[in-house]
């Protein structure tokens, strides 16, 4: 699956080029400063881009929805000002959104695209720039209904074969029921501590019970060997765990993926917010000097023992981040190959602590939190069963 996400970002990127790259001659004409691209009704996100709808973009329609790289200098941003980003791009700001302090759930006025709809209705440049896009069946996980939010047809494009929550468990329920998973199984999760990440536990504990929790920043399983140990003490007689473990990463209303709007809270932050810490980290490791970019990075001192742990996980994929066409699809993707190791060393040196003879199905992926009345998603990456000496047995994918 994730090849095929990259392969579907890739084929859009090369066909359409950077969105975010400075505007192009259109139609013979030449551009000049008279011609930069206006981003109204703009906000300035926590990660320093920015989000907005373009007038006399050289290849979107004017109202299309863009999110900006970040800016080189997030603070000089205000109304008819030009504002330049890190990959060189200008864009002139016009107004910005008026935010409302007590605002409603985003999702109440999330705009909707048909299913029906043709992308190039809305152009594929669009849909690589993050706002409007149109999901014409790209998301395997995505059943039913005749349209779709915004970050969800970002879902689709970017995560394709993700599950809605209650999808997943319609999806993981069958698939175990054979191995005698049900009230006497447990569940384990190694997900991110912050709190978006709790309904997908909330979704397991329907079928499973309430469950073990694994998992600390950026959804590392920090527990360890202890931890899983603990947890086989754990499962009732007779029965088996599952465990699921992965990073996520947020899709706020505009469809920028990297930060979501949280609870009570008009303005999109950082999600993961430990990851994206670790990312800048990378970015600033890389600038000085030119072109070298740390393998190792500094550890702090145990008042921050899990973040400096989640910057040194994340130090020897910096190269393939920072050359990544988005660094925020694919930060996800480089965590949950750092975790899936980690995860496997755990589970070949605790199995011994497994009781009985009941198995360890293995959940890995990618959660994907959306804005607050819209389900959350997983996109699945590995789904494999395990007997109780951590010996595999079959893959259920």
């Amino acid at each position: 699956m994730k090849f095929a996400a990259k392969c579907l970002i890739a084929t859009l990127a090369f066909s359409q080029g950077d969105a975010f790259t400075t505007p192009q001659p259109f139609g013979g004409r030449s551009v000049t400063k008279l011609h930069v691209t206006t981003l109204e009704e703009w906000q300035l996100l926590d990660n320093g881009a920015v989000v907005g709808s373009v007038r006399d973009h050289p290849s979107l329609n004017d109202g299309d929805i863009i999110t900006t790289s970040p800016l080189e200098n997030p603070g000089s941003v205000g109304s008819q000002t030009v504002v330049s980003t890190m990959t060189g791009s200008q864009y002139m700001l016009g107004n910005p959104m008026q935010v409302r302090q007590a605002a409603a759930p985003v999702a109440a006025e999330e705009p909707t695209v048909s299913r029906g709809t043709a992308i190039q209705a809305a152009g594929l440049a669009s849909l690589i720039a993050g706002g409007f896009a149109v999901g014409v069946g790209v998301g395997g996980g995505f059943g039913g209904g005749d349209t779709m939010t915004v970050p969800e047809a970002k879902i689709a494009a970017a995560f394709p074969g993700a599950f809605s929550n209650p999808d997943l468990l319609k999806m993981v329920q069958p698939a175990l029921e054979p191995y005698g998973y049900g009230k006497t199984s447990l569940v384990a999760t190694s997900l991110c501590c912050d709190e978006v990440n709790r309904p997908l536990e909330k979704e397991l504990a329907k079928a499973y019970d309430e469950p073990f929790v694994m998992g600390g920043l950026a959804g590392f399983p920090f527990g360890g060997v202890t931890s899983f140990g603990a947890m086989a003490h754990h499962i009732p007689d007779g029965g088996s765990c599952l465990v699921v473990f992965g990073p996520h990463v947020g899709i706020d209303s505009y469809g920028t993926v990297g930060t979501v709007n949280r609870r009570g809270r008009a303005k999109g932050g950082s999600c993961c917010g430990s990851a994206a810490a670790a990312l800048g980290k990378i970015r600033k490791g890389a600038m000085v000097p030119a072109g070298e970019v740390p393998e190792t990075l500094p550890n702090t001192n145990s008042l921050d023992a899990q973040q400096a742990y989640v910057d040194a996980e994340l130090a020897p994929y910096s190269k393939r981040l920072l050359n990544a066409d988005d660094r925020n699809v694919e930060l996800p993707f480089a965590l949950y190959d750092a975790q899936k190791k980690m995860m496997d060393s755990i589970v070949a040196q605790g199995a011994g602590a497994m009781e009985g003879r009941g198995n360890i199905a293995l959940l890995g992926g990618i959660q994907i939190n959306t804005p607050e009345g819209i389900n959350d998603y997983f996109l699945p990456i590995n789904f494999e069963l395990r007997d109780y000496n951590g010996k595999f047995m079959k893959n259920l994918m």
